[in-house]
């Protein structure tokens, strides 16, 4: 719980609204938070103690909190969090599928930095989790890659817990420049940004590259590929069938659009 407790102080509450929140985390999660809670186990926990949630405005606050935490850091399911948000008083049901359109994509690139947009297209073309991409700027000079039919496929195998990530895929120009400038890209720096222009977060950049295959008539298996959401139990030659396809429709598909949105970087 202490990664939680800096993303509280860094939200820059009133001090005793702040302290009274923290000191509702071993109520609700026990004494002992040395070790690191799933989100399975935070689930069942919640759950458990939802009268007392819906009943202590601190309580109830400090789980919307917790819930914003877990989406923004991708360490829990959406059907999780619809779950408990169904439960809680005061959060409407249901889940954000809100999808923004293209040019609200093109506004914010538009409004960044240099680096920062660079960072921002890596996630727009590429559909990758915030921590995929956090990781593949700080590995990208380490890790191998295939040079296709304009675009490039990375080879990732950053597998944590049920989300996985064996493959990014990138046009060409985005990886090159990425290979270039890696030392000067930051996705706090990114995120900080997003925040004091009131741009479209990250998050977003996900759901709009999933629609977008969709769009263009990308198979959702396929689409799901890209975004690692493959199931474990997949067999070795339908796994490869699936490889060969995801290289063909990003090649076909996906490629020459996204290149047309590589604006100025």
């Amino acid at each position: 719980m202490d990664a939680f407790k800096q993303w509280v102080r860094s939200k820059h509450l009133a001090h005793d609204y702040e302290i009274g929140l923290i000191n509702k985390i071993p109520l609700l999660f026990g004494k002992d938070q040395k070790h690191t809670y799933d989100s399975e186990i935070i689930h069942t926990l919640i759950l458990s103690k939802i009268e007392l949630i819906n009943s202590d405005k601190y309580c109830n606050r400090l789980v919307r909190l917790l819930l914003h935490y877990l989406e923004d850091e991708e360490l829990i399911s959406d059907n999780q969090i619809a779950l408990v948000k169904k439960k809680l008083k005061g959060i409407k049901e249901g889940v954000d599928n809100h999808v923004p359109t293209d040019s609200e994509i093109q506004d914010t690139l538009s409004k960044l930095s240099v680096a920062n947009r660079l960072v921002y297209l890596m996630y727009l073309v590429s559909g990758l989790r915030k921590v995929e991409g956090d990781y593949l700027v700080k590995n990208v000079s380490s890790l191998k890659c295939q040079q296709l039919d304009g675009f490039t496929k990375v080879t990732m195998n950053y597998l944590r817990h049920n989300k996985n990530s064996y493959f990014c895929y990138l046009p060409l120009s985005v990886y090159s420049k990425l290979t270039i400038n890696y030392k000067k890209l930051s996705i706090s720096s990114l995120e900080n940004e997003i925040r004091r222009r009131k741009l479209i977060p990250i998050k977003y950049c996900r759901k709009w590259f999933y629609t977008k295959c969709i769009e263009l008539g990308v198979p959702e298996s396929i689409a799901d590929y890209y975004q690692g959401r493959t199931a474990n139990s997949v067999g070795s030659n339908h796994y490869l069938s699936r490889q060969m396809l995801a290289d063909k429709f990003y090649s076909e598909k996906l490629a020459t659009y996204l290149n047309r949105i590589n604006i100025n970087i």
